[in-house]
């Protein structure tokens, strides 16, 4: 209100900041209309926004939208001009340069645009390296490379792809010490600022080979029959490339006494006592491609044949219990026999028997290893219990009919057994089962004659049981 009106329109100062309000009317002659009022305001021209530079990339890396602090941002890529984006640039790492961005930011109700802030993008890989060729050690040889690296980096740092990486003696420096375990590719990273740089190289490992003499085993020794053999068997394995396990290696046995083919991978030995083989392989540079040698040993356990007791030949009452007595030395398993009688218990070493006919029963024994001895026994079958007794004998050294003995088929024990002379002289006596005269008194062979005999003794179930007779002794 009031105030001095102006036909000329005013133009608004924009020194400063802020909010002017102007009227104006219209008039008709000397009429005067209500005044309208406009607002004029001034913004505040933005400051450039924040900024890091310079950026840095290695050529070839992944880059990610740059990124400044500021309100209603605009980039450009030039200082003055052109068009401003409101999507932030990702700079391109495919070549190595610099690389320069522009952003500003502006206001909302005016777009007031303020100076440009600039980014630089430095893409650079200076890195050149290069480890060696690739190569092939002996297994367990150490192997130390002279990699080729410009310009110099500032940190190292080597791992193992294959095999573990406690392989490499110190991981932080440009040329460690490898100690070979198998083949494997080995990496070389160097680190120059921000960028870094890796190579690769491949350590093929000639192996050294496994020999295995195999399992140690037991033999059976029988010095009676001669001397028995077994195969040593040994395996080659561990063996680089695809070679005829043999082919390319040579072989020794110790100790060489008893063995058919000392330099082969199998041969027959023949010990008589417990021995300990060695084999012991070798390969050459010229055949294999390194001097190994590699051996292994194995035990052979030589063990005496068991020696099987069946028993003495016997006699047997018929239809009667008869027990069988088998022993052996080191035996664990019995096994009993026989063509043409049964046991009770074929595995026991004292089974029973029941016998109708004169017997051969054949004893099987063997001990831990398997080592076996064998025996027979051979049982008379009587009717019984009683003697049998005959009635002439030859003492004349011919093996048949040399001895007169009383045959006791069930009887338990013998409390006598006597023989005189026709003049009632005592020529003999025993209670040995079994035992018999043989045609002598005194040391001396006695007369051409009859000889007066008598037993006593008690059978299987306690009764007595005497007889007497006479025999005659001719020659």
């Amino acid at each position: 209100t009031g105030g001095t009106g102006s036909a000329t329109a005013p133009t608004p100062s924009t020194v400063l900041a802020g909010t002017t309000a102007y009227y104006v009317s219209q008039t008709t002659g000397v009429c005067e209309g209500p005044r309208a009022v406009i607002s004029v305001t001034v913004e505040s021209t933005p400051a450039a926004p924040g900024v890091t530079t310079p950026v840095n990339y290695c050529a070839g890396a992944t880059a990610v939208p740059l990124t400044a602090t500021g309100t209603n941002l605009l980039w450009y890529t030039t200082a003055t001009g052109g068009t401003g984006s409101a999507t932030a640039p990702t700079p391109s790492t495919n070549v190595n340069t610099t690389l320069s961005f522009y952003v500003s930011q502006s206001t909302t109700l005016a777009s007031c645009e303020g100076p440009r802030a600039r980014i630089d993008v430095i893409i650079n890989n200076p890195l050149n390296i290069f480890i060696g060729n690739d190569t092939t050690v002996c297994q367990g040889v150490s192997v130390k490379f002279n990699p080729v690296i410009t310009p110099p980096p500032t940190s190292y740092t080597w791992y193992a792809l294959d095999v573990p990486n406690s392989t490499i003696d110190n991981p932080a420096i440009v040329d460690p010490l490898i100690t070979t375990v198998d083949t494997s590719r080995y990496v070389l990273k160097a680190n120059y600022g921000v960028c870094s740089l890796t190579d690769t190289v491949r350590i093929n490992i000639r192996w050294k080979p496994i020999v295995d003499a195999g399992l140690s085993r037991a033999l059976c020794f029988d010095r009676s029959n001669g001397i028995d053999s077994v195969l040593l068997t040994a395996t080659l394995s561990h063996v680089s490339d695809p070679l005829v396990p043999g082919s390319s290696f040579t072989y020794a046995w110790t100790p060489t006494d008893s063995l058919t083919t000392p330099g082969a991978l199998q041969t027959w030995v023949h010990p008589t006592k417990t021995t300990r083989y060695k084999i012991t392989g070798t390969s050459t540079v010229a055949e294999y491609g390194c001097d190994f040698i590699f051996a292994d040993s194995v035990k052979i356990v030589v063990n005496p044949i068991v020696k099987a007791f069946a028993g003495n030949d016997t006699l047997a009452v018929k239809n009667a219990i008869h027990q069988l007595h088998g022993n052996a030395m080191g035996a664990s398993v019995y096994s009993w026999s026989s063509p043409t009688a049964s046991v009770s218990n074929p595995l026991s070493p004292n089974p029973t028997t029941i016998l109708n006919n004169d017997a051969n029963f054949y004893l099987l024994v063997k001990d831990a290893i398997g080592c076996e001895g064998r025996d027979s026994v051979f049982i008379k079958v009587y009717d019984g219990p009683a003697y049998y007794i005959p009635n002439a004998f030859s003492p004349n050294g011919d093996g048949l009919n040399d001895v007169f003995r009383a045959i006791p088929p069930g009887i338990a024990n013998t409390v006598y057994f006597r023989i005189f002379n026709r003049y009632g002289q005592l020529v003999f006596e025993t209670n040995q089962w079994l035992k018999g005269w043989d045609g002598t008194y005194n040391g001396k062979p006695s007369q051409i004659g009859v000889y007066v005999w008598m037993v006593k003794g008690v059978d299987k179930d306690g009764k007595s049981v005497e007889r007497k007779g006479t025999v005659t002794l001719i020659r």
